[in-house]
């Protein structure tokens, strides 16, 4: 489900923010929002609230947020942290339905902030260049050549494996109600490209064909040809396809490993690897179109068996805590892969129950962003 960057919600509360004359803190959902006392919101209205990582069209009423480059991003305006915008419901075109929940991010003409989809497309821009000789472009004019050289380098994501992208906690403000009866796996969350490879049985029977097919994928697509992209470095480095083909010839499964890789030229590697390394969050079977994962425990034996680096694990066991301020609290922390950096925020999972979702520290968002 794509997430709604903009959506219509009720103010639960409007709170005084200490020295501040002219603005004050509302609560959206589980988001704090600082907003304009001159904007006259109250509790109970409805408005438009546009998440963080949503880039705002270049439209007259959006000027304010050029220098920004129109791009929502975590704040903090005198002491008071705030995470994304209220907008009041005028700034909707007149044809749009207003409801409770209704997503206008199409309506309004918000994207999405995504430097790892952008990145993406940059690198396969250069992996897709060829050198530009003279033979090369003699051989052009010729239809076989161009259907040799010019064959796909990536497709879509596959449908049958989930996208890693947890929602966060401040989208369930009633968590603690739901959820609050179940205990939680927590593990650090790495702030860098994710990266999934999958061993699935070949469709195709033959004598001469395999009986497995491997795949490379960055978040948004899958690779087909082996490349100098950090994915394939890993596969190549960590040698995945053969330890996947042994585990799926062991248990007669397909078998799909999603994980982050970090390191150099990577979000700027923050945490200071030399090179590039795979922490794995998610490793799953799949039979007959059904997936089955792994809980932290036995993936944790699972990476350390076959020579993976897990994500940093925090707690097997963990009580939620009753208010989404103390969960962000307990986010706050510095960083296991490097004390000098603050960690990006941990993932809470119940595989149980399959419910997951993420908690993000500010104090990486401030700094960073």
């Amino acid at each position: 489900m794509e997430r709604k960057l903009a959506s219509l919600q009720r103010i639960l509360a409007i709170n005084p923010i200490k020295d501040a004359d002219k603005i004050e803190v509302a609560t959206v959902l589980g988001w704090q929002v600082v907003v304009a006392k001159s904007e006259g919101f109250k509790v109970g209205d409805l408005v438009v609230y546009v998440e963080i990582d949503s880039i705002l069209p270049d439209k007259p009423e959006f000027e304010f947020m050029r220098d920004r480059k129109f791009r929502v991003r975590t704040i903090k305006l005198r002491g008071q942290v705030s995470q994304g915008i209220c907008f009041p419901l005028s700034i909707l075109p007149k044809t749009t339905m207003v409801y409770d929940g209704a997503d206008v991010t199409e309506a309004i003409g918000i994207t999405k902030y995504d430097p790892q989809a952008e990145f993406e497309r940059k690198e396969t821009e250069r992996l897709a260049s060829i050198d530009k000789n003279r033979m090369d472009k003699f051989l052009k004019r010729y239809a076989w050549y161009r259907k040799l050289i010019f064959k796909p380098t990536k497709k879509p994501f596959p449908s049958f494996i989930r996208k890693t992208d947890e929602d966060r906690i401040q989208l369930f403000p009633d968590y603690y109600e739901r959820w609050g009866q179940h205990r939680f796996y927590v593990t650090e969350k790495v702030d860098g490209q994710s990266a999934t490879y999958f061993m699935i049985r070949n469709p195709r029977k033959g004598l001469f064909r395999k009986k497995w097919l491997f795949g490379v994928c960055s978040r948004n697509f899958q690779l087909l040809k082996p490349d100098s992209s950090s994915y394939w470095t890993l596969a190549k480095e960590l040698d995945i396809e053969t330890k996947m083909r042994k585990w799926c010839d062991t248990h007669g499964k397909g078998l799909i490993i999603q994980g982050e890789a970090v390191g150099s030229k990577i979000q700027g590697n923050k945490y200071g690897y030399d090179g590039v390394k795979l922490f794995v969050f998610n490793v799953a079977s799949y039979d007959k179109g059904q997936l089955d994962y792994m809980d932290q425990a036995r993936q944790v034996g699972f990476c350390i068996y076959h020579g993976f680096n897990h994500v940093y694990v925090l707690d097997m066991g963990f009580s939620l805590l009753p208010t989404i301020a103390e969960m962000v609290e307990y986010a706050q922390s510095k960083s296991l892969h490097n004390k000098n950096v603050p960690r990006e925020g941990v993932v809470l999972r119940n595989y149980k129950n399959n419910i997951s979702f993420k908690v993000i520290n500010p104090d990486f968002l401030l700094k960073y962003e």
